[in-house]
């Protein structure tokens, strides 16, 4: 399990019954920031390092009833989970490190889970999955 894996991981189990909604490497990797979903659409914010040892509190992140509604849509239509979404990168770019992940819907009412990603050699490759579908497309 990467430090990615290990970042979600933890968050998730440091507030219980929550979905992810974007992970960001920070500091090279060494710290995450996480953002949870609660299923009242409450996003909360907190750091994990690389272990998986959190190392901020969550924190609540101040947003309107318009936003939590939005976020409670993106919860509810997601039919690929974070877990699936990752297999699905290492699928599509192998040996490639997720420095950044997120679900969100885009105007044309698409809902994908958005990644970036670093090879070895220091190539980026972006991906967007459709959150519903799997399909991956990719530029990079």
């Amino acid at each position: 399990m990467g430090s990615l894996e290990k970042a979600a991981t933890a968050a998730t189990n440091a507030v219980k019954g929550t979905h992810v909604l974007s992970v960001q490497s920070e500091n090279g990797g060494q710290v995450w920031e996480v953002q949870l979903a609660r299923p009242d659409g409450t996003e909360q914010l907190m750091e994990v390092d690389a272990s998986g040892d959190v190392v901020s509190k969550p924190r609540t992140k101040d947003t309107g009833k318009g936003e939590k509604t939005r976020v409670m849509g993106i919860i509810k239509d997601a039919e690929l989970s974070f877990d699936d979404v990752v297999k699905k990168v290492s699928s599509a770019v192998p040996h490639g490190k997720i420095t950044h992940i997120s679900l969100d819907r885009y105007t044309d009412k698409v809902l994908v889970w958005d990644v970036d990603v670093l090879t070895p050699d220091g190539a980026w490759h972006g991906l967007k999955i459709d959150a519903r579908t799997g399909t991956v497309d990719k530029t990079g």
